[in-house]
């Protein structure tokens, strides 16, 4: 039997506004609307696309050296993160919590890429952040969006 598949709602949901894309979690408007109606399968499907583009976010600023001293760090300091998510999503969430306000990232088992050295942490966070968002909302303009017709 496939475990359940909890939401992956992070408490700032700006669908409610009229965002096509959560700003917190990066799912479309519908999936929120849907997710208790969505079989295993389904709820899958939504969780595959948001980590996929999480992580293809991240590793574009961060490597991560140590997923076991990442995932301690974590657990250590109470923050949420989903265990069946790969590392990279985790640092998502290490920076997400804590909006990059945190002293070194090599004590976390992080290490940023030489070509973004030079951003403080909470400047790295808004880029993770910021992204990620475009990624999702570039997903979602793809598939979602019918293009106008003209006569």
């Amino acid at each position: 039997m496939q475990p359940r598949v909890p939401t992956p709602c992070v408490g700032l949901c700006s669908t409610t506004y009229g965002d096509s894309v959560c700003r917190g979690c990066k799912r479309f408007a519908h999936e929120i609307v849907d997710w208790n109606r969505y079989d295993e399968a389904q709820k899958v499907a939504v969780m595959s696309r948001v980590t996929q583009l999480m992580m293809n976010v991240v590793n574009r600023y961060l490597l991560v050296i140590d997923g076991d001293q990442l995932r301690q760090s974590l657990d250590a300091h109470g923050l949420r993160y989903r265990k069946d998510q790969p590392p990279e999503c985790w640092a998502y969430d290490l920076f997400r919590q804590t909006k990059g306000r945190f002293a070194r990232l090599a004590d976390l088992g992080l290490s940023k890429l030489p070509e973004i050295e030079s951003l403080s942490n909470h400047e790295l966070w808004e880029r993770l952040h910021d992204e990620f968002l475009i990624v999702s909302e570039a997903h979602y303009e793809r598939y979602f969006r019918q293009p106008l017709a003209f006569d």
